[in-house]
């Protein structure tokens, strides 16, 4: 017999009905499951603050705070949208159903219930919200590869930090959308971690890179993007880590893209990256001022590298505020 405490599953169960609450219980104890329960829309929301369940089992009347609200909090205020929510209701007219998804609600139980139904559902949710956080759990295993990537290079410090800064202000400023602004973000930190793939022989080298080792090198980009597609988590950031190394004029890697094919993220990315590999000592430069980061900007446009209207608002923002990117 499987003790509460190693049960894999904890369940949160919220209704002031006492006789519904054991009910409730007796119901899904003989899930792989740890059971908690909350008499109070406010205890709910405390509980779920404070500790980590895989469902919560939600009477739509209680005493203080109706379901709905509690719901909608658990949402807005708690970031909390992964965490299934199954309604339990007396009332299954359409109007009141709508409003209950519409607050964040995964799926409704009408009372009175078939047990067998509501455990099915309630496996159904958990077994869900586990496969989620394996999703998060590799995609945080990435984000660590990437920092050890990082680390590989002493030189490069807190490169994806500043990137992540820089790409903010960039993205802030070219008015982009929540989503790119949130690829921009993630491809700050995932953009080189297919280096985990290339030897420190060429990673680390110096000197200049033969033909042979630039091969090596840029086989990275597409090492990366195959590594991240595998996970709708991180799949928002694909275009900037296989795209990166692409110029306005066709002639980066690895696909040979030019102009607008070139995804706009990987485009914006680019600025930020530049500056920070001319800003900060690297193993092969030292760290250069502002105004020779904006001589070399306006050198790759002229010569087709990059996007020229990102460009000029990145020249602009550079010109009127150079410190704004450098700062703590």
């Amino acid at each position: 017999m499987i003790s509460q405490s190693d049960r894999p599953y904890r369940i949160l169960i919220v209704d002031d009905n006492e006789l519904h609450l054991t009910m409730h219980v007796e119901t899904l104890q003989s899930l792989p499951c740890q059971v908690i329960t909350a008499d109070s829309g406010h205890k709910a929301l405390t509980l779920v603050e404070q500790e980590d369940f895989d469902l919560v089992l939600l009477d739509k009347r209680l005493p203080d705070i109706d379901g709905d609200e509690v719901c909608y909090r658990i949402r807005r205020d708690l970031d909390n949208h992964l965490l299934p929510v199954i309604m339990v209701t007396a009332f299954g007219n359409p109007e009141s159903l709508r409003h209950s998804l519409s607050n964040g609600a995964n799926d409704f139980i009408k009372k009175p219930y078939d047990p067998l139904e509501l455990k099915s559902r309630a496996r159904a949710a958990m077994e869900m919200k586990h496969l989620i956080d394996q999703l998060d759990n590799a995609a945080s295993v990435l984000f660590t590869l990437a920092k050890m990537v990082e680390a590989r290079d002493p030189t490069t410090g807190e490169h994806c930090n500043r990137l992540i800064r820089t790409c903010r202000i960039l993205g802030e400023d070219l008015n982009l959308t929540v989503a790119d602004r949130e690829a921009l973000r993630k491809g700050a930190i995932l953009h080189d971690i297919g280096k985990i793939g290339i030897p420190d022989s060429v990673l680390l080298k110096p000197g200049e890179l033969t033909p042979e080792e630039w091969r090596v090198m840029r086989r990275h980009a597409v090492i990366g993007a195959d590594l991240c597609n595998r996970l709708n988590s991180v799949r928002d950031a694909v275009p900037i880590i296989r795209h990166h190394h692409e110029r306005w004029d066709g002639s980066g890697y690895p696909d040979g893209l030019s102009g607008d094919r070139i995804p706009l993220v990987a485009r914006v990315f680019q600025y930020a990256d530049i500056y920070d590999a001319l800003r900060h000592d690297r193993v092969y430069s030292k760290a250069q001022t502002v105004e020779y980061v904006v001589e070399v900007i306006e050198d790759e446009i002229n010569k087709g590298w990059r996007d020229p209207e990102i460009g000029k608002v990145y020249i602009d923002l550079l010109m009127r505020d150079p410190g704004r990117f450098d700062a703590d």
